[in-house]
């Protein structure tokens, strides 16, 4: 609802202006600027994006090109507004942030109950329900549905009731790190999201803890300020904090997290939960054997899905055993492809994967319904 009581609705086309409006300034492109990443932040699914960001580029209100991102070998398409579409965008937000909300019983507007929650534009609008009140944890951004992940969910569970201040789940790409991470934060009242992947820096990371958290470091230089930081978040009644992305980062991040694994010793109540690449170098590891041995540091190694997860997963039960077969071996059992499969998507997939044009074409034609 808008100010005056009537609801704001948005279509694909403009939900994607605001969520790049959010990326305006940024120094270097990250994954937010490629489709999968608009798909997440725009909230919305992933065959939409592209037909909706042909429109944009057509109107001139959103540019395209190519760029290499922090921790990608290949270089992807990443998408950007124009100076016409940071206009339109910004009508769209002020006509979104001039909506009444409610938090905790007090009336305001959407842009200072978002502010103070440390919400995106999107988030804050997903959680508003229909009498205007707004919850204090941001929902996921894209509802996923997890196969074979309740051993993986029930790591993540014994591990916030343990002692250990800091747990990293590792995953290769589209393994379902970021989908199990936000299932296992919607079970939780006071949760906070920072893709790491979007921080070229330390700096830039202090911000990013600060817009999702409201906790400001007071030197974004310092790798043991930005520590200290990140245990404040959990001082000011954050229940989970989560760092998404994480792979080849800057060496001031390794240093700020190793830093947080010393502080959050002391610190009652600190639960920061990494999703790392599994190829993360070990340069990049800020946490050592003895950190994981004595109790401080949880892991996980996230696996593919078996065949019966593979077929759960194609939605298709009726796959033949061999068709079930070939997609497991090639895919290893990845969600992220076997979404792709599922909806048929062979832009996305070729963009997500090293496979050949020939694979994707034989993957997409053996998930195809049985005759």
């Amino acid at each position: 609802m808008d100010s005056h009581g009537a609801p704001v609705l948005l279509t694909s086309s403009e939900r994607i202006l605001v969520h790049l409006h959010g990326l305006v300034g940024a120094r270097l492109p990250g994954r937010e600027s490629t489709q999968a990443g608009i798909a997440d932040g725009a909230q919305i699914t992933r065959t939409h994006v592209p037909r909706a960001l042909k429109v944009l580029l057509e109107e001139g209100l959103v540019e395209a090109r190519d760029a290499r991102l922090p921790g990608r070998p290949r270089r992807m398409t990443v998408y950007a507004l124009t100076p016409a579409g940071v206009a339109r965008a910004r009508e769209l937000l002020d006509a979104l942030d001039g909506q009444r909300a409610v938090v905790d019983g007090r009336a305001m507007t959407l842009r200072e109950a978002r502010t103070a929650l440390g919400l995106t534009a999107l988030q804050a609008l997903a959680a508003l329900d229909s009498d205007g009140r707004l919850a204090a944890a941001p929902p996921p951004m894209e509802s996923t549905t997890l196969f074979q992940r309740d051993e993986d969910l029930g790591f993540l569970r014994r591990w916030r009731a343990g002692p250990a201040p800091v747990a990293v789940v590792y995953g290769s790409r589209g393994m379902g790190k970021t989908a199990l991470g936000r299932a296992f934060a919607a079970t939780l009242t006071r949760a906070a999201w920072v893709d790491v992947a979007a921080c070229p820096d330390l700096p830039s990371l202090a911000k990013a803890v600060r817009d999702a958290t409201g906790v400001a470091c007071a030197d974004p230089e310092d790798p043991a300020a930005v520590a200290e930081s990140l245990a404040d978040v959990f001082d000011n009644g954050a229940k989970l904090l989560v760092l998404d992305g994480y792979g080849d980062v800057p060496e001031g991040i390794v240093d700020a997290l190793a830093d947080f694994v010393r502080v959050a010793r002391s610190r009652a109540g600190a639960k920061l939960l990494v999703l790392a690449q599994e190829t993360t170098p070990a340069y990049c590891r800020f946490y050592g054997k003895r950190d994981a041995d004595g109790g401080a540091v949880a892991e996980r190694h996230l696996r593919g899905l078996d065949l019966e997860g593979c077929r759960a997963m194609l939605g298709n039960p009726t796959i033949p055993d061999e068709d079930l077969r070939r997609i497991f071996l090639l895919t290893r059992g990845c969600p992220l492809y076997l979404q792709y499969i599922r909806e048929g998507d062979e832009y996305g997939l070729r963009e997500n994967s090293r496979f050949t044009t020939a694979e994707v074409r034989l993957l997409l034609y053996s998930g195809r319904a049985s005759p």
